[in-house]
Formats: C-alpha cells, structure tokens, sequence
C-alpha cells in the first residue's frame, strides 16, 4: 500500500512543481488559499533542471497514476487476479493508452507521445512484478 501512495504522492508534486499553472488544481489552490505556497515551492526549484527533465516531467506523473491504479486493485483483491476483476485492471490502463492513439489522429486534442504509452503500461506493470510472489492470477 505504501508504495501507491507514494506514487500519487510524488506524481502529485511533479504536477504542483513542474507543470503549468493552467491546470485546474492551481484554481483549487486558490481557492484553498494556499497558492502563495504553492509558488514560494514553485519558485524555488532552479529552472534548469526543469528544462533537462521535461519529458521526465511530463512523462512519468501518467505511470505513477497508473501505478498506483493497479497498486490499489491489487490491494483490494488480495494480489488475486482471475475473470471477475480483470476488467478492472485493465480500465485505466486502456483509457490512458487509448487517449495517446486518439490525440495521434485528433479526435481529442493533446500531444501523442510513445513515452506516455510506455509510461502508461510500465505503470500497469510494475505492481505486478513488485508483487510477484504475491499475486495469483487463475482464469480457469
């Protein structure tokens, strides 16, 4: 459990450091009164490193969300994998690679990224191998 907590966690704070303040949350922030905090952290991370991570920084907050999707599920079947909840492993990671394939041909606006898509299934992945020991999967 504490590693998908953290996962949000630290996709969390690569959103609230790094990423535009466009995003809806930074209304939030404000209307929370607390997005002078929220600057002060913002402004104090050196801009360099912001330039040589952006694919980091835009990249990897999609395979933690992941991640921690399937890090949850997991958690919640008891590491049991079988017919009943497998569609529910596979939702989001579907939607969020799905949602790459649909901004290649426009249907919904954004950038296509193949770094996404491997963000997205090493997200769904990495529970399992982590859990090897750990997780039944029985389709029978």
């Amino acid at each position: 459990m504490s590693e998908a907590v953290f996962s949000v966690f630290l996709g969390g704070m690569i959103y609230v450091i790094f990423r535009t303040d466009s995003l809806v949350m930074f209304g939030w922030f404000e209307r929370m009164q607390i997005s002078d905090y929220v600057y002060s952290v913002r402004n104090s991370v050196h801009y360099s490193f912001l330039e040589t991570f952006r694919t980091f920084i835009n990249t990897v907050p999609g395979g933690l969300w992941t991640f921690s999707y399937t890090a949850f599920l997991l958690l919640i079947w008891k590491f049991k994998v079988n017919f009943r909840n497998i569609f529910y492993f596979l939702f989001i990671p579907t939607i969020a690679i799905s949602s790459e394939f649909l901004q290649l041909t426009g249907v919904i606006n954004g950038t296509f990224d193949y770094l996404d898509i491997i963000s997205y299934a090493l997200g769904a992945l990495f529970p399992f191998l982590i859990h090897f020991n750990k997780t039944k999967i029985n389709f029978r």
